[in-house]
């Protein structure tokens, strides 16, 4: 699958629809002027609860924003959620995104390793870390819906789920179009259609483009090429008053270091001298190899609404595929030809089936009470057929003692079983494993209206769940390039029944602008294996589990002008899935159950126009959490050590003992995040001048569970502006920005392995302009 999409794609086409509603807009010029309100002062209507709620009314801590607010800050893809929404951490690795929500994620990244905060588009769950990565595109709002989601969202939303909403097909015609440039070459389009066919049928059609010149400079070989693209479109069919059709269908393209362009900037002390050493982060590399990675992917998807007397029914099913056909790093990190590791076929699918029964005005007791039920039908296979790594000819010579030793002998006692030559002659090593997962459940929740200030919700879920790891084996090549097996691993099916039960309490004491809630949730993660086992038989992980008591306070004040929302929290989590990334610890990476953990924390965020009579173009807007996280039982950590750079604790070659984590704080978790920022809106004429700044900070979190400092991401802080002008009666917005405006350099992922610690920065300060045309 390609996609030839690009920015001179989208200009044509913008071109065509320029010329095509030229008319209609110079026929609005002589329209009443539409007076532009403070983009930040919205009401978002989500899905949290399955049916259409006021974000206000639900008793769930959430982090809403429509596709306006999302356009105004600049937010284009998974990643950027995280400086608008403090709690939530978004990093890259090798390819995959890394997601934690109040503390609650995985850094196991591979296929099999469930995502716990995972995405979806448009009701449907997205493929793992992998469908998680895409460009946005053109959005109608994102949902971030915090604290475990079990009840409703079901298999490992232990965290919280992230919901990606795209505009419904409708029965006018109207469109918009973005384009974008700024440094380091970014050209950025989006063109959006909503065209009515015929009475009752209507479609729209979606397509973007997103593109930079590579932030990193390999001195020695080639840089991969970054961009993301693609498009999507729905067509809506009314079939009566009562029954309609949507079918929807995206694909996108993309290419980029991925967390994959690593700078070695500090070799493992045990290579010494003998090993090139780059102690600048300067977003240089020397790869004697092209690093990064390439994925393509598509998903279709329909959606049946049938309103009968008494209960609405719903039917969400989907098919989506993503393919990943160039990925490949370079372990050692050098210009020198020692390993790369390159995957050779790396695929994942799903379809999923999902039906739901909603509770409407006609159903029974609907005075008293509303609820949802509904099935779910999962069916997963996701892997690497296989995955290379390729050690050169005496490339382990190169290498002092001990690490050349450990993994000559493990390399070399594996080819001797087949007589192959020795290992400093060169050799290649194919290891896969895919992991086949099917899933059935049914889900149910109730909320009794116990008065007229307090409501009462249940919820539960029942799940099944069946694993298999197949095709998991290790395999050589010989010289006349034929495949020679040395492993097949023949392992037990994982079986897993998992209950996710829910309890909320909502209190309106003074009136509808006021609510308190408090609730208490269950979820959870099923057992299973790691897909890429080079040294050692894959072992399974155990069930991961996640409680969340919450106690939370949602209210307007200010007759309307000051929205304050806030929450406390406390959560456990028992065997925590965690990896590990070493070639002499039993393969490239491992996974673990780190034990019992326990977080505690506080947010709380508001939008605020304090001057409504004066000044209402004025708003400020903020959001702070707090993270008291900890690793309560973590006996047998495995790590490296600082002196030496060696991998210590189970399964190692090395004779170097398991560590005790307890009592560290848990990775990628910052104590504090907050983002603080004031727009002016000012009307001139027919439209209007907006200018906005805003900040986010990080103080920083480990990427370990050791905690070292060496392997840490420092406090920072960044700072955005934009200023636009806005010429209502076309629908024109003309912006200038400033992404990051003091350059501020932080790691955005820090890779430790066997050749010591490797960086990726996050991305320089970038100054631009933007176009968008609502039409």
């Amino acid at each position: 699958m390609s996609i030839k999409l690009n920015m001179f794609t989208i200009s044509v086409l913008a071109a065509g629809v320029s010329a095509s509603s030229l008319a209609a807009a110079q026929a609005g010029a002589n329209d009443e002027p539409v007076k532009r309100s403070n983009r930040l002062i919205e009401e978002v209507v989500v899905t949290a609860q399955k049916r259409e709620e006021n974000a206000q009314d639900v008793p769930i801590a959430i982090t809403a924003f429509s596709g306006e607010k999302l356009d105004a800050f600049g937010i284009e893809s998974a990643q950027d959620l995280e400086r608008i929404t403090p709690g939530l951490t978004v990093t890259n690795a090798v390819g995959f995104n890394v997601a934690y929500l109040r503390g609650v994620g995985t850094d196991a990244f591979l296929p099999g390793a469930d995502p716990s905060v995972p995405f979806y588009l448009d009701g449907v769950a997205l493929l793992g870390a992998q469908g998680s990565s895409d460009t946005l595109g053109k959005v109608e709002r994102v949902e971030v819906l915090k604290g475990p989601q079990g009840t409703l969202f079901g298999r490992n939303a232990t965290g919280g789920a992230v919901n990606i909403i795209t505009p419904a097909p409708s029965d006018e015609f109207f469109g918009s179009m973005k384009l974008e440039v700024g440094d380091y070459g970014e050209q950025n389009g989006l063109i959006f259609l909503n065209l009515p066919i015929v009475d009752g049928l209507a479609a729209s059609v979606s397509l973007f483009s997103t593109e930079h010149d590579n932030y990193y400079t390999n001195d020695v070989g080639p840089i991969i090429d970054v961009y993301s693209r693609g498009g999507r479109a729905k067509i809506r069919w009314d079939i009566s008053d009562t029954l309609a059709l949507t079918l929807s269908g995206s694909v996108s393209e993309g290419s980029g270091n991925s967390g994959l362009a690593f700078e070695n900037t500090r070799t493992a002390p045990v290579l010494g001298a003998a090993f090139p050493q780059d102690p600048k982060a300067d977003r240089h590399v020397r790869f004697d190899s092209l690093a990064g990675a390439t994925s393509e992917s598509y998903l279709v998807s329909f959606i049946v609404d049938w309103q009968l007397p008494g209960v609405d029914i719903k039917m969400i099913g989907s098919d989506q595929e993503v393919d990943a056909p160039f990925v490949q790093a370079d372990f050692d990190k050098s210009e020198l030809p020692i390993i790369n590791i390159r995957s050779i076929v790396q695929l994942a699918e799903q379809k999923t089936l999902e039906l739901q029964f909603l509770s409407n005005e006609d159903s029974f007791l609907s005075e008293n009470m509303e609820w949802v039920a509904g099935i779910y039908y999962l069916s997963s296979s996701g892997g690497f057929d296989p995955i290379a790594f390729d050690v050169a000819p005496n490339a382990l010579t190169t290498l002092p003692i001990p690490l050349a030793d450990s993994l000559t002998g493990v390399l070399g006692g594996l080819l001797n079983v087949v007589g192959l030559p020795n290992v400093s002659e060169g050799v290649r090593l194919l290891s896969g494993g895919v992991l086949d997962s099917e899933s059935y459940s049914v889900y149910a929740q109730s909320t009794f209206f116990l008065s007229e200030s307090m409501d009462l919700t249940f919820g539960l879920r029942y799940q099944e769940e069946e694993r298999n790891l197949l095709k998991s084996r290790l395999a050589t090549v010989d010289g006349d390039g034929d495949e020679i097996l040395l492993r097949s691993d023949d392992v037990p099916t994982l079986t897993s029944h998992q209950l996710s039960p829910k309890i909320a309490f909502q209190w309106r004491p003074f009136d509808d602008e006021t609510q308190i809630y408090a609730s208490w949730g269950r979820a959870f993660k099923s057992p299973t294996y790691n897909t890429v086992n080079l040294l050692d038989a894959p072992e399974s992980v155990e069930e991961e589990q996640v409680e969340s008591y919450e106690l939370g306070i949602k209210t307007d004040l200010l007759d309307g002008n000051l929205r304050l929302n806030a929450a406390l929290f406390y959560i456990e989590q028992q065997n925590l899935l965690t990896g590990f990334v070493a070639l002499a610890s039993g393969g490239v990476v491992s996974y673990d159950n780190a034990g019992d953990s326990e977080i505690s924390g506080a947010e709380a965020d508001f939008v605020w126009t304090p001057m409504p009579n004066w000044n209402p173009g004025l708003a400020m807007f903020g959001a702070v959490s707090f993270l008291d996280s900890e690793y309560t039982s973590y006996p047998d950590g495995r790590g490296y050590d600082e002196d030496t750079g060696l991998a210590y604790g189970e399964g190692g070659t090395f004779p170097l003992p398991a560590r005790d984590f307890s009592g560290n704080r848990i990775v990628r978790t910052p104590e504090l995040t907050y983002t603080f920022g004031i727009n002016q809106n000012i009307p001139v004429g027919d439209g209007a001048i907006e200018l906005g700044i805003d900040t986010y900070y990080n103080d920083g979190f480990y990427f370990l569970p050791q905690n070292s400092d060496l392997y840490a991401r420092e406090s920072y802080n960044l700072y955005n502006a934009r200023l636009s002008y806005f010429y209502n009666p076309w629908g024109l917005q003309l912006t200038v920005f400033g992404e990051n405006v003091l350059d501020e350099v932080y790691n955005e992922v820090v890779f430790v392995d066997d050749f010591g610690r490797n960086q990726v920065l996050n991305s320089p300060r970038v100054v631009g302009a933007r176009v968008n045309w609502d039409f």
